[in-house]
């Protein structure tokens, strides 16, 4: 059973039906966390919440009803894990400020503190978002899921 973090991307792909990624993010869901899946751990930092939980999809109750739907199933299952980002915010914001070289938002930032962190918060990050991480996945060693990718790819 692997710990595998999501970015807001996988997450808005879930529950939003005209997103590019819908149909992805259902059938990489399913295979990562379904019934006939090895049941991995989700695991859903913080930030990434606050950016997929966003006014867009809080004005949309059929969105809300959907992403219910998927968060009830994991913690019904111990699925789910939450990362606190307090540990890494205020490093970042002060980055984030201080630093124009790579334009990255404040989420994507602490995002990369997490994965670039050697506790090993989890096993594989999944993002729709590429070259915001690729970098710091491969100085970490943690595989990358993405829309050209699936699970199987890597053995999990």
């Amino acid at each position: 059973m692997a710990r595998i973090c999501v970015d807001a991307c996988f997450l808005i792909g879930l529950y939003d039906n005209d997103d590019w990624y819908h149909s992805l993010a259902v059938q990489q869901f399913d295979l990562l966390f379904g019934d006939k899946s090895p049941r991995h751990i989700l695991i859903a930092p913080w930030p990434i919440l606050y950016e997929c939980c966003g006014t867009r999809q809080a004005k949309n109750s059929k969105r809300t009803s959907i992403l219910c739907e998927y968060w009830d199933y994991l913690e019904r299952y111990g699925q789910l894990v939450r990362i606190d980002d307090q540990p890494y915010r205020e490093m970042q914001l002060a980055e984030h400020m201080e630093e124009s070289l790579r334009p990255l938002s404040l989420v994507d930032r602490v995002l990369r503190a997490m994965i670039l962190d050697r506790k090993s918060l989890f096993d594989y990050f999944l993002t729709y978002n590429t070259g915001d991480f690729v970098d710091a996945c491969q100085i970490r060693g943690i595989p990358l899921l993405n829309d050209k990718s699936t699970a199987e790819s890597y053995g999990i």
